[in-house]
């Protein structure tokens, strides 16, 4: 598949958006990329927060959902939990996140995946995470 762009497929706009583009995806594997930049909500002192780095893959979630629902309506998707966080580098704006989540197990509504985020091909966060998908009319 070509990148292109995650806005397609996820529910947030401008200023929540944490992820740039789709550059794969498949039943069990997705993977985005996002540029930090200084406008970015979830930046201070020029640094991505840690909250940033967990909304990153929650959206990476949403892109997932999103393109493998993509001639449905766009889905609102919560987070369910998250375990085993953890931040292993700073990411800085100029950074561009690589986010992969890949899928364990996905039972109803929920889906749990683990996922990684990269910069610069250094691992800089890891964890699990549990995601719902709201059913019914969410327009």
């Amino acid at each position: 598949m070509e990148k292109e762009s995650a806005l397609n497929y996820i529910p947030q706009r401008p200023p929540m958006v944490m992820v740039d583009d789709l550059v794969f995806s498949d039943e069990a594997v997705t993977v985005t990329d996002f540029l930090v930049t200084g406008d970015c909500i979830f930046v201070e002192q020029g640094r991505l927060t840690e909250v940033g780095l967990m909304e990153n893959i929650a959206q990476t979630c949403a892109t997932r959902i999103g393109y493998l629902n993509r001639h449905k309506p766009v889905m609102i998707g919560v987070i369910g939990g998250i375990k085993d966080f953890e931040a292993l580098a700073r990411v800085y704006e100029g950074d561009v996140l690589n986010t992969k989540i890949t899928v364990c197990s996905s039972v109803f509504t929920a889906t749990m995946v683990d996922a990684e985020i990269k910069c610069n091909d250094k691992v800089v966060a890891t964890c699990n995470m549990k995601v719902f998908v709201m059913e019914g009319d969410n327009n």
